[in-house]
């Protein structure tokens, strides 16, 4: 059987609604429970071992850091030469350039597959969620490195507990291949000799000791993007790509501090006067790295998305209120919730510092440049990004933090 052909023709589905007699079905952990009825099938494992791609796939998890730590690694294999594929949150880029919008952070097995034939990179980086992990759309690939960025509370309202949420990312840790952590070696005891206790974020993970690297502060500190934990996240991308070089024998030629790039949606500078950047920070954890990232009076608008983990609501407002002078709630992805209620949620942990709710993020925004001119404070617009969109109970409507800040000033 040619799959190359079938892949070229566009004749490999993983939905059954459109299975015909010309195409194969691609049968994976996601879809097996609706196909149990189809006798012919292949797998993501068969897919990827008769299409004989040279590519190597690098995985990158952790509750934060992940789009920044992908695009830095990138960067720096470029640099070396490489062709390299960066799929996550922001979408697929090829060599830098953006070539398919973003989906999920990690879509299902047979999109990155897709993509992989198509461009057939050198490195595929992929951003790994925990939802990826266990819902399984990694499936059938054979990671040559992995990278776990940070670990803190987020995504409760699908693993209920921290304990299961980090049980998921554990698990992506317990092969031989190379592992770099952001962590710290403990002397723990552990349940094999082939394993080692990493403390990363205040919890402990065994990990595989085989291959592992772990990083317990950061091998840079010129770095082109604000934040002490954006250093962490460039020197996990460079002692990967350290790593990468010894094991081709390539002479590591970077010079670090003649950076070209930026990562959209991340310390964002949208405007100096006032001073104002955007962030994706979206957890508690998240928040408090960035607003704490740069010296001065600052004034933040953010929200929490709806139908997620409520839990965290609080805690960001306790993170704002420590932080910032001044507090406006406004939406976030709302979706099927009440926008009111979200910011209510997160004014609980907002116990003396002056706040607003203006459900409209437009109008919040505006709202937060006027006072941030007049009291000359530093603006943090949070939460979205570099989305283009807000998702409104499955509609998603076009709207960009960026472009709102730019048209006002």
């Amino acid at each position: 059987m040619d799959l190359i052909h079938y892949l070229n023709n566009d004749l490999i589905t993983d939905n059954t609604k459109e299975l015909t007699p010309s195409k194969l079905f691609l049968k994976t952990s996601q879809n097996s429970k609706y196909s149990f009825h189809i006798k012919h099938y292949i797998t993501p494992k068969n897919l990827l071992s008769s299409l004989n791609l040279k590519t190597k796939f690098i995985g990158i998890t952790g509750t934060n850091g992940k789009t920044t730590t992908a695009f830095v690694l990138g960067y720096l294999l470029r640099s070396q030469g490489f062709n390299v594929g960066v799929q996550g949150t922001e979408g697929f880029y090829f060599n830098e350039e953006l070539v398919e919008d973003k989906t999920l952070t990690t879509p299902p097995i047979l999109t990155t597959i897709k993509r992989a034939f198509k461009y057939k990179p050198d490195f595929f980086i992929m951003e790994v969620s925990s939802h990826a992990i266990v819902q399984n759309r990694i499936e059938g690939i054979d990671f040559f490195a992995k990278i776990l960025t940070s670990f803190s509370q987020d995504h409760l309202d699908f693993h209920k507990t921290m304990d299961e949420y980090k049980k998921v990312k554990e698990s992506f840790f317990q092969d031989e291949t190379i592992k770099v952590v952001n962590g710290k070696i403990k002397s723990s005891q552990v349940s094999s000799s082939k394993f080692q206790v990493v403390e990363v974020g205040r919890y402990d993970f065994e990990i595989n000791s085989k291959n592992l690297y772990v990083l317990e502060k950061p091998i840079i500190d010129d770095i082109p993007m604000a934040g002490k934990f954006n250093k962490m996240n460039f020197s996990l991308a460079i002692k990967l790509s350290e790593i990468i070089s010894k094991k081709f024998n390539i002479t590591w030629n970077l010079k670090l501090g003649t950076w070209n790039f930026k990562v959209p949606g991340r310390m964002e500078i949208v405007c100096k006067n006032p001073l104002i950047i955007i962030d994706f920070a979206h957890t508690p954890d998240g928040m408090e790295k960035v607003l704490s990232s740069v010296k001065g009076r600052k004034i933040v608008v953010f929200g929490a998305g709806g139908n997620r983990d409520k839990a965290k609501r609080p805690l960001m407002g306790a993170v704002a209120e420590r932080q910032a002078e001044y507090i406006i709630l406004t939406e976030d992805n709302p979706r099927c919730e009440n926008r009111v209620v979200i910011c209510e949620e997160i004014a609980k942990g907002i116990k003396s510092k002056k706040y607003e709710i203006i459900t409209d993020r437009k109008k919040a925004i505006k709202k937060a440049i006027e006072i941030a001119k007049k009291e000359n404070l530093i603006l943090f617009v949070l939460g979205k990004g570099d989305e283009k969109y807000i998702e409104k109970c499955k509609e998603k409507i076009p709207f960009s933090d960026r472009n709102i800040i730019k048209n006002y000033i």
